[in-house]
Protein backbone atom coordinates (compact mmCIF):
# COMPACT_ATOMS: atom_id res chain seq x y z
CA UNK A 1 0.00 0.00 0.00
CA UNK A 2 1.30 3.45 -0.94
CA UNK A 3 1.64 6.30 1.53
CA UNK A 4 -0.41 9.46 1.14
CA UNK A 5 2.34 11.35 -0.71
CA UNK A 6 2.77 8.53 -3.19
CA UNK A 7 -0.98 8.46 -3.79
CA UNK A 8 -0.94 12.21 -4.42
CA UNK A 9 1.89 11.80 -6.94
CA UNK A 10 0.03 8.94 -8.64
CA UNK A 11 -3.16 10.96 -9.09
CA UNK A 12 -1.21 14.03 -10.23
CA UNK A 13 0.36 11.96 -13.00
CA UNK A 14 -2.99 10.50 -14.10
CA UNK A 15 -4.72 13.89 -14.08
CA UNK A 16 -1.84 15.51 -15.96
CA UNK A 17 -2.17 12.95 -18.75
CA UNK A 18 -5.98 13.12 -18.98
CA UNK A 19 -8.17 15.12 -21.29
CA UNK A 20 -11.57 16.25 -19.95
CA UNK A 21 -13.22 13.49 -21.97
CA UNK A 22 -10.98 10.76 -20.50
CA UNK A 23 -10.67 12.03 -16.92
CA UNK A 24 -13.43 9.93 -15.36
CA UNK A 25 -12.31 6.60 -16.83
CA UNK A 26 -8.66 7.36 -16.09
CA UNK A 27 -9.45 8.17 -12.46
CA UNK A 28 -11.54 5.01 -12.20
CA UNK A 29 -8.59 2.95 -13.42
CA UNK A 30 -6.75 4.09 -10.29
CA UNK A 31 -9.58 4.18 -7.74
CA UNK A 32 -10.54 0.57 -8.62
CA UNK A 33 -7.16 -0.56 -7.29
CA UNK A 34 -7.47 1.26 -3.94
CA UNK A 35 -9.15 -0.02 -0.79
CA UNK A 36 -10.53 3.26 0.52
CA UNK A 37 -11.33 1.71 3.91
CA UNK A 38 -7.63 1.08 4.46
CA UNK A 39 -6.80 4.79 4.14
CA UNK A 40 -7.20 6.81 7.37
CA UNK A 41 -9.95 9.43 7.19
CA UNK A 42 -7.50 12.30 7.69
CA UNK A 43 -5.43 11.09 4.76
CA UNK A 44 -8.53 10.73 2.59
CA UNK A 45 -9.28 14.42 3.07
CA UNK A 46 -5.68 15.35 2.21
CA UNK A 47 -5.79 13.17 -0.90
CA UNK A 48 -9.18 14.47 -1.98
CA UNK A 49 -8.12 18.08 -1.60
CA UNK A 50 -5.03 17.32 -3.66
CA UNK A 51 -7.07 15.65 -6.41
CA UNK A 52 -9.69 18.41 -6.52
CA UNK A 53 -7.10 21.17 -6.66
CA UNK A 54 -5.28 19.33 -9.47
CA UNK A 55 -8.38 19.12 -11.67
CA UNK A 56 -9.04 21.83 -14.23
CA UNK A 57 -12.44 23.46 -14.58
CA UNK A 58 -13.04 21.40 -17.74
CA UNK A 59 -12.11 18.21 -15.87
CA UNK A 60 -14.55 19.04 -13.09
CA UNK A 61 -17.40 19.82 -15.49
CA UNK A 62 -16.94 16.43 -17.15
CA UNK A 63 -16.81 14.70 -13.75
CA UNK A 64 -19.95 16.51 -12.62
CA UNK A 65 -21.75 15.34 -15.76
CA UNK A 66 -20.56 11.77 -15.13
CA UNK A 67 -21.66 11.91 -11.50
CA UNK A 68 -25.15 13.12 -12.46
CA UNK A 69 -25.36 10.50 -15.20
CA UNK A 70 -24.35 7.62 -12.93
CA UNK A 71 -25.94 8.60 -9.63
CA UNK A 72 -29.10 10.41 -10.73
CA UNK A 73 -30.11 9.54 -14.31
CA UNK A 74 -29.00 5.89 -14.44
CA UNK A 75 -29.92 5.17 -10.82
CA UNK A 76 -33.35 6.75 -11.27
CA UNK A 77 -34.01 4.62 -14.36
CA UNK A 78 -33.00 1.45 -12.50
CA UNK A 79 -35.07 2.33 -9.43
CA UNK A 80 -38.12 3.00 -11.60
CA UNK A 81 -38.05 -0.66 -12.63
CA UNK A 82 -37.95 -1.84 -9.03
CA UNK A 83 -40.56 0.69 -7.99
CA UNK A 84 -43.06 -0.86 -10.39
CA UNK A 85 -42.21 -4.35 -9.14
CA UNK A 86 -42.30 -3.55 -5.40
CA UNK A 87 -44.41 -0.35 -5.11
CA UNK A 88 -41.55 1.14 -3.10
CA UNK A 89 -40.24 4.64 -3.66
CA UNK A 90 -37.82 5.33 -6.50
CA UNK A 91 -36.74 8.55 -4.81
CA UNK A 92 -32.99 9.18 -4.82
CA UNK A 93 -31.22 10.23 -1.63
CA UNK A 94 -29.74 13.54 -2.73
CA UNK A 95 -27.87 14.45 0.45
CA UNK A 96 -24.56 12.83 -0.40
CA UNK A 97 -24.88 13.48 -4.13
CA UNK A 98 -25.19 17.17 -3.27
CA UNK A 99 -21.96 17.03 -1.30
CA UNK A 100 -20.10 15.33 -4.16
CA UNK A 101 -21.30 17.95 -6.66
CA UNK A 102 -20.43 20.85 -4.35
CA UNK A 103 -16.92 19.47 -3.84
CA UNK A 104 -16.43 19.15 -7.61
CA UNK A 105 -17.64 22.71 -8.15
CA UNK A 106 -15.76 24.36 -5.27
CA UNK A 107 -12.65 22.12 -5.16
CA UNK A 108 -13.21 21.75 -1.39
CA UNK A 109 -13.09 18.20 -0.02
CA UNK A 110 -15.54 16.71 2.42
CA UNK A 111 -14.64 15.19 5.75
CA UNK A 112 -13.98 11.74 4.35
CA UNK A 113 -16.87 10.13 6.22
CA UNK A 114 -20.62 10.19 6.70
CA UNK A 115 -22.50 11.29 9.77
CA UNK A 116 -21.96 14.20 12.12
CA UNK A 117 -19.52 17.00 11.42
CA UNK A 118 -19.01 19.59 8.73
CA UNK A 119 -20.07 18.66 5.21
CA UNK A 120 -16.96 20.30 3.75
CA UNK A 121 -13.55 20.42 5.37
CA UNK A 122 -13.57 24.24 5.46
CA UNK A 123 -16.64 24.28 7.72
CA UNK A 124 -19.28 24.87 5.05
CA UNK A 125 -22.73 23.26 5.12
CA UNK A 126 -24.49 21.44 2.26
CA UNK A 127 -28.24 20.79 2.08
CA UNK A 128 -30.17 18.91 -0.59
CA UNK A 129 -33.86 18.83 -1.51
CA UNK A 130 -35.42 16.47 -4.05
CA UNK A 131 -38.81 16.98 -5.69
CA UNK A 132 -38.51 13.92 -7.95
CA UNK A 133 -40.68 10.97 -6.85
CA UNK A 134 -41.35 12.61 -3.48
CA UNK A 135 -45.16 12.64 -3.67
CA UNK A 136 -47.11 11.49 -0.63
CA UNK A 137 -50.38 9.51 -0.75
CA UNK A 138 -52.35 12.71 -1.35
CA UNK A 139 -50.24 13.71 -4.32
CA UNK A 140 -48.49 16.52 -2.44
CA UNK A 141 -44.78 17.16 -2.32
CA UNK A 142 -42.96 19.50 0.02
CA UNK A 143 -39.20 18.86 0.11
CA UNK A 144 -37.27 21.34 2.18
CA UNK A 145 -33.83 22.27 3.40
CA UNK A 146 -33.75 21.26 7.07
CA UNK A 147 -31.36 22.82 9.58
CA UNK A 148 -31.77 20.64 12.66
CA UNK A 149 -30.28 21.64 16.01
CA UNK A 150 -30.00 19.64 19.22
CA UNK A 151 -28.45 22.46 21.25
CA UNK A 152 -28.32 26.25 21.40
CA UNK A 153 -24.69 26.19 20.25
CA UNK A 154 -25.57 24.22 17.12
CA UNK A 155 -28.56 26.50 16.43
CA UNK A 156 -26.41 29.63 16.68
CA UNK A 157 -23.73 28.09 14.47
CA UNK A 158 -25.95 28.70 11.45
CA UNK A 159 -24.92 32.37 11.62
CA UNK A 160 -21.22 31.48 11.45
CA UNK A 161 -21.09 28.97 8.58
CA UNK A 162 -18.31 29.79 6.14
CA UNK A 163 -20.82 29.10 3.37
CA UNK A 164 -24.15 27.32 2.91
CA UNK A 165 -24.70 25.36 -0.31
CA UNK A 166 -28.31 24.60 -1.22
CA UNK A 167 -29.04 21.94 -3.87
CA UNK A 168 -32.43 21.32 -5.45
CA UNK A 169 -33.42 18.54 -7.84
CA UNK A 170 -36.74 19.25 -9.56
CA UNK A 171 -38.37 19.67 -12.96
CA UNK A 172 -37.77 22.74 -15.11
CA UNK A 173 -40.76 24.30 -16.95
CA UNK A 174 -40.14 21.86 -19.84
CA UNK A 175 -40.60 18.90 -17.43
CA UNK A 176 -36.93 17.96 -17.67
CA UNK A 177 -34.98 17.04 -14.55
CA UNK A 178 -33.00 20.00 -13.24
CA UNK A 179 -30.22 20.25 -10.66
CA UNK A 180 -29.33 23.65 -9.20
CA UNK A 181 -26.91 24.67 -6.46
CA UNK A 182 -26.87 28.06 -4.77
CA UNK A 183 -24.10 29.38 -2.54
CA UNK A 184 -25.22 31.52 0.39
CA UNK A 185 -22.96 33.73 2.49
CA UNK A 186 -24.99 34.07 5.67
CA UNK A 187 -22.76 36.94 6.81
CA UNK A 188 -23.83 39.04 3.81
CA UNK A 189 -27.37 37.78 3.11
CA UNK A 190 -29.14 40.26 5.40
CA UNK A 191 -32.68 39.07 4.69
CA UNK A 192 -32.00 35.43 5.56
CA UNK A 193 -29.76 36.33 8.50
CA UNK A 194 -32.44 38.58 10.03
CA UNK A 195 -35.18 35.99 9.51
CA UNK A 196 -33.06 33.33 11.22
CA UNK A 197 -32.42 35.64 14.18
CA UNK A 198 -36.17 36.32 14.40
CA UNK A 199 -36.84 32.57 14.31
CA UNK A 200 -34.33 31.92 17.08
CA UNK A 201 -35.86 34.57 19.33
CA UNK A 202 -39.45 33.58 18.68
CA UNK A 203 -39.13 29.80 18.48
CA UNK A 204 -35.60 28.49 18.99
CA UNK A 205 -34.57 29.88 22.37
CA UNK A 206 -38.01 29.37 23.99
CA UNK A 207 -38.10 25.71 22.94
CA UNK A 208 -34.59 25.03 24.20
CA UNK A 209 -35.58 26.65 27.49
CA UNK A 210 -37.89 23.67 27.97
CA UNK A 211 -35.67 20.75 29.16
CA UNK A 212 -38.07 18.22 27.60
CA UNK A 213 -37.53 19.70 24.13
CA UNK A 214 -34.57 17.94 22.52
CA UNK A 215 -34.31 19.49 19.07
CA UNK A 216 -35.60 22.17 16.71
CA UNK A 217 -35.64 22.54 12.94
CA UNK A 218 -35.36 25.68 10.81
CA UNK A 219 -36.91 24.85 7.44
CA UNK A 220 -36.44 26.59 4.12
CA UNK A 221 -38.61 25.62 1.17
CA UNK A 222 -36.75 25.49 -2.19
CA UNK A 223 -37.97 27.31 -5.30
CA UNK A 224 -41.22 25.82 -6.57
CA UNK A 225 -41.04 22.75 -8.77
CA UNK A 226 -41.58 23.31 -12.49
CA UNK A 227 -41.10 27.08 -12.35
CA UNK A 228 -38.29 29.53 -12.96
CA UNK A 229 -38.50 30.77 -9.36
CA UNK A 230 -35.09 31.49 -7.86
CA UNK A 231 -35.97 32.19 -4.24
CA UNK A 232 -36.42 30.10 -1.11
CA UNK A 233 -39.48 30.52 1.09
CA UNK A 234 -40.04 30.69 4.83
CA UNK A 235 -43.13 31.30 6.95
CA UNK A 236 -46.76 30.28 6.60
CA UNK A 237 -48.39 33.64 7.30
CA UNK A 238 -50.36 32.37 10.28
CA UNK A 239 -50.83 34.52 13.36
CA UNK A 240 -48.86 32.12 15.53
CA UNK A 241 -46.13 31.63 12.95
CA UNK A 242 -43.97 33.77 10.72
CA UNK A 243 -44.92 36.09 7.91
CA UNK A 244 -44.39 34.69 4.43
CA UNK A 245 -40.97 35.63 3.14
CA UNK A 246 -39.35 35.10 -0.26
CA UNK A 247 -35.58 34.80 0.15
CA UNK A 248 -33.68 35.49 -3.10
CA UNK A 249 -30.95 33.03 -4.01
CA UNK A 250 -29.66 34.84 -7.10
CA UNK A 251 -28.76 38.39 -8.07
CA UNK A 252 -28.58 39.48 -4.46
CA UNK A 253 -25.82 40.25 -1.96
CA UNK A 254 -24.74 37.03 -0.29
CA UNK A 255 -26.30 34.48 -2.68
CA UNK A 256 -25.70 33.27 -6.21
CA UNK A 257 -26.35 30.31 -8.49
CA UNK A 258 -23.11 28.35 -8.90
CA UNK A 259 -24.33 25.22 -10.70
CA UNK A 260 -27.13 24.21 -13.03
CA UNK A 261 -27.65 21.06 -15.06
CA UNK A 262 -30.73 20.02 -17.03
CA UNK A 263 -31.29 16.41 -18.12
CA UNK A 264 -32.07 16.44 -21.84
CA UNK A 265 -32.85 13.04 -23.37
CA UNK A 266 -31.23 11.31 -20.38
CA UNK A 267 -28.02 13.33 -20.78
CA UNK A 268 -26.90 15.97 -18.24
CA UNK A 269 -26.32 19.40 -19.84
CA UNK A 270 -24.44 21.77 -17.54
CA UNK A 271 -25.11 25.44 -18.23
CA UNK A 272 -23.75 27.04 -15.04
CA UNK A 273 -20.52 25.99 -13.35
Amino acid sequence: MLNIHEYCDLFSAVIGESSPESINENLKSVTRTINIDAIPVVDRVVLSNHILKSLSREHRIQLAQALIQEQIVDQKNKLSHWSLVTAQSSMIDTGYIAQHLVSLQTQIAGQGMRGKGDDLCDGSEVKGANFIDSLDKNGATAPRWNFNSVSVDIMERFLDYKAIFLLSIDFNPKRQYRIRIWKVDIHKHTLLRNRYKEWMQKLGYPKFADPTHKSINFQLFPPRNGTDDNYARHGNGRENGFSKLNIPLENTEGANLIFRADIVDDVPVISVF
